[in-house]
């Protein structure tokens, strides 16, 4: 009978002192302006090894409470938008740390400077035609008008150079809104063409009679670049690639006011290599023979392009 009282009365002092050693902190949390806090984070901490013990929110009344075994403790409340607040070395009075109403305030820095970049759109629709700005196209980069084509939609060029706008050949192509010979020969003067040279694509689906057109599949007119820097600029490129294809363009011009003198040079050289095949099936009285051809098909050459003029 006395051991079992004695037993009794060691659990009791063991349970009474696991009771002493826990402590509940509570509180509120609320903003500058006394709106309060919700859902903000709030954690205890261990003041020796700075570990989390326990974490929980707060309420719609911006309210906690959190129970804990430790010691030595410390408290952090985080919200969003809102400076971090830090209470430490928090000591329990008969177990209990009400900490009242805890107010955060918004977390604001200096910025330096702000910047703002615009560029300008790859492409533009507008009333009467699509524009297809080359400006940083990196497929643009060391190729020839026909290989800046190549990446309009709605317009195909074919391996001798031929283009087609919608599947129709029938197109009237300009260079600066006007004709010029280095569209005919099957592409050769628009492959002389650098890229760098060109500034912007359009294509007109539905010409006016401002371009002659008429009758045609559509106008394609490619807008050469025109520097507007007062004094002399220039720019100068290389490039070189696999397969073979290796070029260079210089682009100079003197600016006085309202008139503007203006120079390009391009050269440009590329090797294509292609294979083709022709299947043919002939037939005859006595059954069907078929015929088989393939062959390699080169294409190189070297280009040169020179442009000099003056605008006002």
């Amino acid at each position: 009978m006395f051991s079992m009282r004695f037993l009794l009365l060691f659990v009791s002092l063991v349970s009474a002192s696991g009771l002493c050693a826990q402590s509940t902190v509570k509180g509120s949390v609320v903003t500058a302006d006394g709106e309060p806090a919700v859902y903000a984070t709030v954690s205890l901490y261990d003041s020796a090894t700075n570990e989390v013990i326990k974490a929980v929110s707060t309420d719609l009344a911006g309210s906690f409470e959190l129970t804990t075994e430790v010691s030595a403790f410390g408290l952090s409340v985080s919200y969003l938008g809102f400076a971090e607040r830090r209470i430490l070395d928090l000591t329990p009075s008969n177990g209990l740390i009400d900490l009242g109403r805890i107010e955060l305030h918004k977390d604001t820095k200096l910025l330096d400077e702000v910047v703002v970049k615009g560029e300008k759109s790859s492409v533009e629709f507008k009333l009467d035609k699509r524009v297809f700005n080359v400006g940083k196209d990196l497929n643009a980069r060391g190729g020839n008008a026909l290989n800046v084509l190549e990446n309009v939609p709605s317009v195909q060029v074919d391996v001798e150079g031929n283009v087609s706008l919608r599947g129709t050949e029938n197109v009237r192509i300009l260079i600066n809104g006007r004709p010029n010979g280095l569209v005919g020969d099957n592409g050769k003067g628009l492959r002389a063409l650098t890229a760098d040279l060109i500034d912007k694509i359009e294509v007109i689906t539905n010409p006016s009679a401002r371009y002659e057109a008429e009758g045609t599949g559509g106008v394609i007119n490619i807008v050469l670049k025109k520097k507007r820097s007062q004094g002399l600029n220039g720019s100068f490129n290389v490039i070189a690639g696999l397969p073979e294809s290796y070029g260079g363009a210089v682009n100079l011009n003197y600016r006085s006011g309202n008139l503007n003198w203006f120079t390009n040079y391009g050269l440009n050289y590329r090797n294509r290599i292609g294979q083709r095949g022709v299947v043919q099936d002939l037939f005859i009285v006595e059954g069907v023979k078929r015929s088989d051809q393939t062959g390699r098909l080169d294409r190189s050459g070297l280009n040169h392009n020179f442009r000099l003029g003056v605008d006002y």
